[in-house]
C-alpha cells in the first residue's frame, strides 16, 4: 500500500507502509524466536543438572526466573 501526499515542493512524497509494518514484525519474531531458544537452552541445562547459578550467570536470567522455568517443567513431567 502506498500513500501518496504532497511535498513542501509541490511534488509527490510516497510513503512505503507496509515495509515498516513489515520491518517491525520482522524484527518482532526474531527476538522471540531468540527467546524460544534461550528458553531451550535454559530447559536442555536443567534436564542435565547444571547448577541454578551458573544458568543464571550464562543466561543473563536472574536465578528466580531460572527456578521458575524449573517449576514448569517439573510440572509436565508424568
Amino acid at each position: 500500500m502506498e500513500v501518496r501526499l504532497p511535498g513542501v515542493d509541490g511534488k509527490e512524497v510516497v510513503l512505503d507502509l507496509p515495509n515498516s509494518y513489515f520491518d517491525r514484525g520482522y524484527k518482532k519474531g526474531k527476538e522471540e524466536g531468540r527467546e524460544k531458544e534461550r528458553e531451550r537452552l535454559i530447559i536442555n541445562f536443567l534436564k542435565n543438572q547444571v547448577d541454578v547459578k551458573v544458568i543464571a550467570q550464562g543466561s543473563g536470567l536472574s536465578e528466580d526466573e531460572i527456578m521458575k522455568i524449573k517449576r514448569q517443567i517439573e510440572g509436565e513431567k508424568p
